[in-house]
């Protein structure tokens, strides 16, 4: 079983896109044709990471940025390599696009449940 969460023409080529999961903070980031989710919480503070909306990338959209304090995270992974939780990542939830629709892919909605049971 998978979920739809939203279109790829809904996501800019190169943009952001802020989107609820299962009722958690979300947002994905397309790089052409790959897409990436991450539930929105910075692991410094446990913040969001934007302040506006649908804006997660830094000025030259090569890293995924917090707004709170500036850490920079790497699009593909989620990585830190820049700012206060260097070395930590934010949390992916694995997704997969068919026919121009992007998906959360069941491995991604237990991992969703299981966490919201903890």
């Amino acid at each position: 079983m998978t979920q739809h969460i939203c279109t790829m023409d809904e996501l800019p080529e190169f943009g952001s896109l802020e989107l609820k999961v299962n009722g958690n903070a979300c947002f994905a980031v397309r790089q052409g044709q790959e897409i990436y989710l991450y539930r929105n919480i910075c692991p410094h503070l446990g913040l969001p990471l934007n302040l506006m909306p649908d804006q997660f990338l830094d000025y030259d959209k090569r890293y995924i940025q917090c707004t709170s304090h500036g850490a920079l995270f790497k699009i593909g992974t989620g990585l830190c390599v820049v700012g206060p939780c260097q070395g930590k990542s934010l949390q992916s939830l694995a997704c997969e696009v068919r026919e121009g629709m992007v998906f959360l892919t069941e491995d991604a909605l237990a991992k969703s449940a299981e966490s919201e049971n903890e």
